[in-house]
């Protein structure tokens, strides 16, 4: 690619990203202003959120196949369109199943856009440059904590609660139209059948264990992190939002920047280095310091847990042949939310027993086996 288009891949990736992970994450903000019918099933809101996580899983694992038959590029834009579709018909929803199932639908889309634009990043560009793109595609992906939720919460307070569906229809839309004239079409290159024959190449299976530990016990810790700011009182509900905002800039920043440091020191090194910073963090943190501490090692937190994330992709990444990227990527995407739910299940018991403290021991116990798995069954391979 000339080095113009590859900015303008580069943009409709992020652009993706950007749109894909508002949508994972926007409806928690919205919950409270949702329409009653809604959620008029009692626990709905659970399956609300349950549903889009598990589509999401079993989109990624669809992603080698499709990619096989249609090229990465062809996923990609076909996961789009059926996000652009599910995002605009979410406003249509007059009733808890159709809203429910639509959820899932889009969640189905993440799951396939997601891995598939991954796939993307590391056909695109090489290794050497890899953890840099990686960054700075994952940034996209943080930035819609500080961009996009206020602006859903501020839609909603209007009264305008669909409005931010149809926001991400517009953003996966213009991702999806700029995908189409900047990243280079081929004929499929991912090689077809046996998508989890990728786990038997040494490494792989260490390093989704080690996704699966870092994302679920990081994002969870950050979700049960609401409830408890709210009952310590350490910072009103009313402010919350703000303080969502400063550490999702600050995890854009961490991602954004750091990603070429990653190239020229080592993908494994980097992610070695960033799992200790995170173990004594969220260690740290377990012993509930003073709050100008506590706000200083969330920082160190936020921008460490977003700088690790670009470069432990890449690192996946090489793992595997070129013609394994979009099986890879799709295992990797359904190990994150398979941690995600494993975490939230492990924590439930922990927290009724020791309380959050007890949820930030756990965190640094999964990011130390992260960096176990990292450091004694993953080596970094140039292809």
């Amino acid at each position: 690619m000339t080095l113009a288009r590859e900015h303008r891949a580069a943009a409709a990736l992020a652009l993706a990203a950007f749109a894909l992970n508002l949508n994972t994450n926007v409806l928690g903000a919205l919950l409270p202003f949702l329409p009653s019918a809604l959620a008029a099933v009692g626990g709905g809101d659970k399956l609300l959120l349950a549903a889009a996580a598990v589509g999401s899983a079993i989109g990624a694992l669809l992603v080698g196949p499709l990619a096989a038959r249609r090229g990465r590029r062809g996923a990609l834009v076909g996961g789009l369109l059926l996000f652009v579709c599910s995002c605009a018909l979410h406003p249509l929803a007059g009733s808890f199943w159709p809203f429910l199932a639509l959820r899932a639908l889009s969640g189905l889309a993440v799951g396939v856009a997601y891995a598939s634009a991954s796939s993307l990043v590391a056909e695109l560009w090489p290794y050497a440059r890899r953890g840099r793109a990686m960054g700075i595609f994952t940034a996209a992906m943080f930035l819609a904590i500080p961009v996009g939720l206020p602006l859903a919460v501020e839609l909603a307070r209007r009264g305008l609660w669909s409005g931010i569906f149809v926001v991400q229809a517009l953003v996966g839309a213009l991702g999806c139209w700029l995908a189409l004239r900047a990243v280079p079409a081929s004929a499929p290159v991912e090689r077809r059948g046996g998508g989890w024959s990728v786990l038997r190449e040494p490494g792989v299976v260490p390093a989704l264990l080690a996704t699966m530990l870092h994302v679920g016990s990081f994002f969870v810790t950050v979700q049960l992190a609401s409830t408890w700011l709210d009952e310590t009182g350490l910072v009103a509900k009313a402010d919350q939002p703000w303080v969502w905002v400063g550490l999702g800039a600050v995890s854009v920043f961490g991602s954004a920047g750091f990603g070429g440091l990653s190239d020229r020191i080592g993908k494994r090194n980097f992610v070695l280095i960033t799992s200790v910073v995170l173990v004594g963090c969220f260690g740290m943190l377990s012993q509930m310091p003073r709050s100008e501490v506590l706000i200083g090692l969330a920082v160190v937190l936020a921008a460490t847990a977003a700088a690790r994330t670009g470069p432990l992709q890449a690192l996946v990444s090489s793992l595997v042949p070129g013609d394994r990227y979009a099986a890879v990527m799709g295992l990797r995407g359904f190990a994150m939310q398979a941690g995600v739910a494993a975490f939230a299940l492990g924590a439930a018991p922990v927290a009724a027993e020791l309380g959050f403290r007890g949820v930030l021991m756990l965190a640094a116990l999964c990011q130390f086996l992260s960096y176990v798995a990292i450091r004694f069954g993953v080596r970094e391979v140039v292809r």
